[in-house]
């Protein structure tokens, strides 16, 4: 009997031991996800922080940390992004230098300079989800020799004997990671999960990169306006020069840092003389002074003006002389000798220089730089040049009129500089006007279209989870769960559509709310109104952090019913409000833990002939002297790139502009704030 009984025991010990060891290894891999998702959120989050197309780099170097984190050792990590018409990639790359320290690089380059970047076409045309290259021996030592050929990579000392360079692919571009050691098939799995939310990233940083590109655009010809202004403001023919001071200034705005002189230079086929008006960086001085002046001279004496000559009298609208030895000495010898300000600006070294030189009527403009210039550069050549076709009909109409025309010149050039000034008063009133409804537009949409936008963000991201659990239970054959799960994804694309919808008709009332100065204003259930903007406002602040939380209070007058209204307007003034005190509520919890429970309260009542609507918040609070400041224009109490500083200020010019009614506020440092619109009942 006893040895029966410890049998028995020996048994159910061992079945013990087996759901423990089972229990164990569920949790571990419970963790691992759970390590794997915040990671993965570590890099959206990041990515969501984006202002800028360049930032790409931190998203990377977070990646860089959060891989290393899981336990996949990479030597570094980069994200790439394709530039298929040029077969190029420019790289955002994250490693560790020899002291330890985290070094982020930023390249460009064409994929065919090495196999491991080559090996990436085939790969991504095929439609596999990464691809791997492996070297050994010389041909890493090989390779590190190529990238610092065409690349500034210093020059390593020691290598290792096999390195392993995955690329896992997104729509647009990759993530690459490099190892020493070949990757486990889990840690395959998470890097592939990286790149899925890189795809998400990517569409991002196009909107981004475009919106910078259209920035810069209108900055470039905002440059080139004031040089055209600064052409049209000729009154003498040797203002010419002057154009060329003002173009290299407008230039270094612009941060075209190869452009590093400007020279002007007029052909004139008819007497076979030539002029140049110059604009040179004095390296002689301090900060950025400029050596300016004119001389004429003639082309057939130096190999450079011949080259010049070749040029005018060719069809080409663009050319580069390059400028060395001999060639350069006998050029600058040539210039310093006719054209007296430029004496003494070089010193016994001259050193080899390019002429980028793009035509225009009677002449051409010439930028000059050691070597060669970007595309960029040729395209604003390319723009410049048409400025100073106009400036060189300007230079020629002011010569003549001096000739044939001396004693009318002070008159016409008293109409002329009342035109222009007047054009440009037109021009500054009209552009005023345009920015300051440019700038009230963008800031209503900002809080309008936020709130949809989180929630299709949201659920897409959570769909995308689905589809693939969807993906990897078919594959496994394992169907017990397929229809809950299809059913949860078109719950989430029934709300996806919703929002997509309310995001549009956001849009729509944006659209219209720019087409004419003032809405036509409704009966507006302002109970409703108010209570759908409060849920609108703390769900999307739910979708943006999930671990908020906030206890919602409400006290409706139902006696008010409706009143006449533009509902977007309230709304726009109710979300502001809501949106500050959730955001006051967070802040103290953030700085408190345990006891602090976040109230928001919402009231409205009906007092005479207004009605009240009453936001209350145990939040932060104000001082004194911030409530002082709270509604005027551009002041904001939040982090740089957190608040604009318009919310309250628009609020406050809708309810007492709009609405002949009020806005206060009410507040304690440390306890909490009340804000109170007030309203007609009509």
């Amino acid at each position: 009997m006893d040895i029966q009984w410890q049998k028995k025991l020996i048994q159910e010990n061992a079945s013990l031991k087996k759901q423990l060891l089972d229990q164990t290894v569920d949790l571990e891999r419970k963790t691992r996800q759970l390590e794997i998702e915040a990671a993965l959120d570590n890099v959206r989050l990041r990515a969501g922080a984006m202002r800028s197309s360049s930032e790409l780099g931190d998203a990377s170097a977070v990646l860089f940390q959060q891989s290393n984190q899981l336990g996949i050792h990479t030597i570094r990590t980069a994200v790439g992004i394709f530039d298929d018409p040029n077969e190029a990639m420019e790289l955002w790359l994250t490693s560790y230098d020899d002291s330890g320290e985290m070094t982020k690089i930023h390249y460009y380059f064409n994929l065919h300079i090495h196999s491991v970047f080559e090996n990436i076409i085939p790969a991504r045309q095929e439609g596999k989800l990464y691809a791997l290259t492996v070297l050994s021996g010389n041909d890493v030592r090989l390779y590190y020799q190529t990238m610092a050929t065409y690349l500034s990579v210093p020059r390593q000392q020691v290598f290792n004997e096999t390195e392993y360079f995955y690329s896992f692919f997104f729509s647009g571009g990759t993530i690459n990671a490099v190892t020493n050691q070949p990757i486990t098939e889990e840690q395959r799995k998470i890097m592939i999960r990286f790149a899925q939310v890189f795809g998400l990233i990517y569409t991002r940083f196009l909107d981004l990169q475009k919106a910078e590109t259209n920035a810069r655009d209108a900055q470039i010809e905002s440059a080139l306006e004031r040089v055209r202004a600064r052409a049209q403001a000729m009154q003498q023919p040797e203002e010419l020069k002057d154009i060329t001071q003002v173009f290299r200034h407008e230039m270094g705005m612009l941060g075209v840092e190869e452009l590093e002189t400007c020279s002007i230079y007029i052909y004139d086929e008819s007497d076979r003389e030539s002029k140049c008006w110059f604009a040179l960086k004095d390296p002689r001085t301090a900060g950025s002074k400029l050596v300016s002046g004119e001389f004429e001279f003639d082309l057939n004496v130096t190999w450079v003006g011949r080259e010049m000559l070749q040029f005018y009298h060719s069809k080409a609208k663009e050319t580069s002389i390059v400028m060395t030895d001999e060639s350069r000495k006998e050029w600058i010898h040539y210039c310093e000798t006719r054209g007296q300000p430029s004496r003494g600006y070089y010193s016994e070294e001259i050193p080899d220089n390019t002429y980028h030189l793009y035509k225009f009527s009677n002449g051409a403009i010439g930028q000059s730089s050691e070597n060669v210039i970007s595309q960029g550069s040729w395209d604003l050549l390319k723009r410049a040049a048409s400025v100073f076709s106009l400036a060189y009909s300007r230079f020629k109409d002011l010569t003549q009129a001096r000739i044939a025309l001396q004693s009318l010149k002070e008159e016409k050039s008293r109409a002329e500089n009342a035109l222009t000034e007047l054009k440009a008063t037109q021009r500054q009133l009209i552009q005023s006007e345009k920015m300051a409804s440019l700038g009230e537009l963008t800031a209503d949409i900002a809080h309008e279209i936020q709130n949809p936008l989180n929630f299709i963000n949201n659920f897409s991201e959570v769909n995308t989870e689905l589809l693939t659990e969807l993906k990897q239970k078919a594959q496994a054959g394992n169907t017990d769960n397929i229809p809950t799960l299809i059913e949860d994804i078109e719950k989430n694309q029934c709300k996806i559509t919703h929002h997509g919808r309310r995001a549009n008709s956001i849009v729509e009332g944006m659209l219209q709310h720019a087409r004419i100065s003032t809405g036509k204003r409704e009966p507006v259930d302002l109970n409703k109104l108010v209570n759908e903007y409060l849920c609108l406002s703390y769900q999307g602040l739910r979708a943006k952090d999930k671990g908020f939380n906030a206890i919602l209070q409400t006290h409706f007058d139902e006696s008010i019913g409706e009143i006449q209204a533009i509902p977007q307007d309230i709304g726009r003034v109710l979300l502001n409000l809501y949106n500050n005190a959730f955001y006051a509520v967070n802040e103290k919890k953030a700085r408190l833990s345990g006891t602090f429970e976040p109230t928001v309260s919402v009231r409205t009542m009906k007092e005479g002939n207004n009605v009240l609507i009453t936001v209350t918040d145990n939040g932060t609070g104000m001082s004194q002297q911030t409530m002082n400041k709270a509604f005027q224009p551009f002041f904001t109490t939040k982090p740089t790139g957190e608040g604009t500083g318009l919310g309250l200020s628009l609020s406050y010019d809708t309810i007492a502009k709009g609405y002949g009614g009020n806005l206060s506020v009410k507040s304690r440092e440390g306890e909490g704030s009340e804000f109170v619109v007030q309203l007609p009942a009509i």
